[in-house]
C-alpha cells in the first residue's frame, strides 16, 4: 500500500467522524513526515523508529508524533488489514511536568485589577468552566442556560456546568450579533483572549510562558481535583476524549501534596486527643 493512499483514506475517515480542522491539520503535518521517508507504507517497527528519530524537538514532540502514528496504524489495521508495526515500537519517554497554573492567592488578586465588565466575565468564565479560548469566543447568548452552557469543542458539542454568578456576568454584556465577547473590531478572537488574560496575569506578578487562556484552563483542572472533584467528571467538563489527558491534572504541586498528606495521613489516628 502506498503511503499517500493510506494517509488519504485515514484523513477522509477522520473528516467523516467530525474531527476538528486543527486536528486534521495536525494529522496531515505529522503523517507527511512519513511520506517524506518512504513512498511505500512502512510496516516494520524499525522503519517507524527511524522516522521518529528524525523528528526535530524534544521527547514531547516525538511522543505527539508517536500518538498520531499509533492512531493511524490502528485504523489501517482495522480497515485495511495492514500489519501494525506500532505494537512493537516503544513509547518515547517524556518527563512528567507539572502544568503551570495559578495559586488560590493569585486568583484572589485578580478582581482588584479587573475593572472592565467584558474582561471580568471572560476570566470568570475560563476559571469557572475550564473551556478553551476558541470555545469562549464562539459562545453565543443562546448557548447560556441557567446552570450550564453549550460549547462546540474539538469533538463536537458538550454541556458544561456553570456558576450562577458567571451566568449573570455573561448575560449582562451587550451584544448585537448574538455572540458574547467582542473586541474593538467585532467578535473577540483567540489572540484577543490571550492578550486579555496576559494583561491581568502580568499585573498580578505572573511571568514566563503560558500566560493565555490555557493557563486558566489548567488552573480550573488542577483546582477541581484539589477541592475534591473526580477525574471522570473533569474529563466530561473539559472535553477530553482520553482520560489519560485529564490525568495530567492529577500531578499536583508540592503545596497540594502537603495539604492532601496532612488531611489523609493515617498517623493522625495515633495522635493523642
Amino acid at each position: 500500500m502506498k503511503t499517500m493512499e493510506a494517509i488519504q483514506v485515514f484523513i477522509a475517515n477522520r473528516q467523516l467522524r467530525g474531527a476538528a480542522v486543527s486536528t486534521i491539520k495536525q494529522y496531515q503535518q505529522q503523517l507527511s513526515r512519513m511520506l517524506e521517508f518512504s513512498d511505500k507504507l512502512p510496516t516494520k517497527p524499525e522503519q517507524i523508529e527511524a522516522v521518529l528519530s528524525t523528528i526535530p524537538g524534544g521527547q514531547a514532540t516525538k511522543h505527539c508524533y508517536f500518538s498520531t502514528y499509533r492512531t493511524f496504524y490502528n485504523f489501517l489495521e482495522k480497515r485495511c488489514g495492514v500489519k501494525n508495526p506500532m505494537r512493537c515500537v516503544d513509547v518515547p519517554r517524556v518527563k512528567v511536568k507539572i502544568l503551570p497554573t495559578l495559586e488560590m492567592s493569585d486568583i484572589e488578586l485578580l478582581p482588584i485589577f479587573i475593572k472592565n465588565d467584558r474582561d471580568r466575565a471572560l476570566i470568570s468564565l475560563l476559571l469557572d468552566t475550564g473551556i478553551r479560548s476558541g470555545e469562549a469566543v464562539s459562545l453565543r447568548k443562546e448557548d447560556i442556560k441557567e446552570n450550564y452552557i453549550k460549547v462546540k469543542g474539538k469533538v463536537g458539542e458538550r454541556i458544561i456546568p456553570i456558576s450562577a454568578s458567571v451566568v449573570k456576568l455573561l448575560l449582562e454584556l451587550p451584544s448585537s450579533d448574538g455572540y458574547v465577547f467582542h473586541g474593538e473590531r467585532g467578535r473577540l478572537t483567540r489572540n484577543g483572549v490571550y492578550e486579555v488574560v496576559r494583561k491581568y496575569l502580568t499585573r498580578i506578578g505572573i511571568t514566563g510562558e503560558k500566560l493565555g487562556g490555557h493557563r486558566l484552563r489548567h488552573t480550573f483542572g488542577r483546582q477541581y481535583l484539589v477541592l475534591g472533584g473526580d477525574l471522570r467528571s473533569l474529563q466530561m467538563i473539559m472535553g477530553h476524549t482520553n482520560i489519560q489527558t485529564t490525568a495530567k491534572y492529577a500531578n499536583l504541586a508540592i503545596e497540594d501534596l502537603i495539604q492532601k498528606h496532612h488531611q489523609f495521613t493515617p498517623v493522625q489516628l495515633m495522635e493523642v486527643k
